[in-house]
């Protein structure tokens, strides 16, 4: 595996799946047909490494795709600085899938991420070491998150759900403010150049799902073939149906003017500074609010020219990312 032109990594993949979901049960009622295990990734620098007892921090990784596309394994959005980040550290990669819009509700998919978190908790650990035959364990008390746009959403989410157990947060371009007119209307929205598609691709997937047509669950999108229908919910303003204001715990921005707060590691947030798909003003007032509420955290926010993905060839050695990342890395490792 190559995460970019100067760095050659090594990785092994395993499969985890919460044990509520192999004994047959869930807590919310849906088909076990459709429900999506995580791969884990071991990132490595030599072959010869899980040749002795190696213990490894984590990343949770979260896919991107708004909520309504993409997967864990969508290789687009699997931006090369994250192996290339684990390789440095050797690091474990988590990256879950999760029910998507609009089969699911967001309430579910939050469920979703809090199942992949009882999972780490109670059983990673040895899972791990089961499937590696004891060569290689996991140090849970040393987690940092990350996440792209959609899934930056659900990294801000869970460092706030469990800031005494993650070191520190991490999220790119990610979805913060829902409650902006951008999200919740429908109006002119180029993005990427590309024009303006039509509402008619809304309707008609929610009349194939409600005859039948489609899973009632769809939890990956491994080629990319809800990209459309993602574009599609920002341009109309689709996110209004899924996120009701009144449901303020669907919200980072509310969330923590109600009192929770960020790992004490700190955060760190990158965004274009043209970005058409998630608008640059969300991640400001993120920062804004937390400079406002919880002055003491360490908030770093790279604003970069470009769109919505720009990051895609980045290293942790440029500039802008070594500064960002320096102070969390510490925690992290600490």
């Amino acid at each position: 595996m190559r995460c970019n032109s100067d760095v050659q990594v090594h990785a092994r993949r395993v499969w985890g799946t919460p044990s509520h979901v192999r004994q047959g049960t869930r807590r919310h009622r849906c088909s076990l047909d459709h429900l999506q295990a995580w791969p884990i990734y071991y990132v490595y620098k030599s072959r010869g490494f899980l040749s002795q007892q190696s213990s490894f921090t984590k990343i949770d990784r979260i896919h991107g795709g708004g909520l309504v596309g993409a997967s864990s394994l969508f290789p687009d959005f699997f931006a090369s600085w994250h192996l290339e980040l684990a390789s440095r550290h050797s690091a474990l990669i988590v990256s879950p899938n999760y029910r998507l819009l609009s089969e699911a509700s967001v309430e579910e998919i939050l469920s979703d991420i809090e199942d992949l978190w009882s999972w780490v908790q109670k059983d990673m650990m040895a899972f791990v070491e089961a499937q590696t035959k004891g060569s290689v364990s996991v140090d849970t008390s040393r987690i940092i998150t990350a996440g792209d746009s959609a899934g930056g959403y659900l990294s801000l989410m869970l460092g706030l759900s469990h800031p005494d157990k993650i070191k520190a947060v991490t999220a790119s371009y990610p979805m913060v403010d829902a409650k902006s007119r951008h999200f919740r209307e429908s109006y002119e929205k180029p993005m990427f150049g590309l024009p303006q598609l039509p509402r008619s691709l809304i309707d008609n997937h929610l009349a194939r799902l409600r005859n039948g047509e489609i899973p009632t669950i769809i939890s990956s999108d491994d080629k990319g073939e809800l990209a459309e229908l993602m574009f599609a919910y920002v341009q109309h303003g689709a996110f209004k149906d899924h996120f009701p204001r009144e449901r303020r715990e669907s919200f980072p921005l509310d969330r923590l003017e109600d009192g929770a707060r960020f790992p004490r590691g700190g955060v760190f947030l990158w965004h274009g500074k043209g970005d058409t798909v998630v608008p640059v003003e969300g991640s400001v007032k993120l920062k804004e609010k937390v400079t406002e509420i919880d002055p003491g955290l360490k908030f770093w926010l790279a604003l970069e020219e470009g769109d919505h993905g720009f990051d895609a060839q980045s290293k942790i050695d440029d500039r802008w990312m070594a500064e960002g990342l320096k102070d969390l890395v510490k925690v992290w490792l600490a």
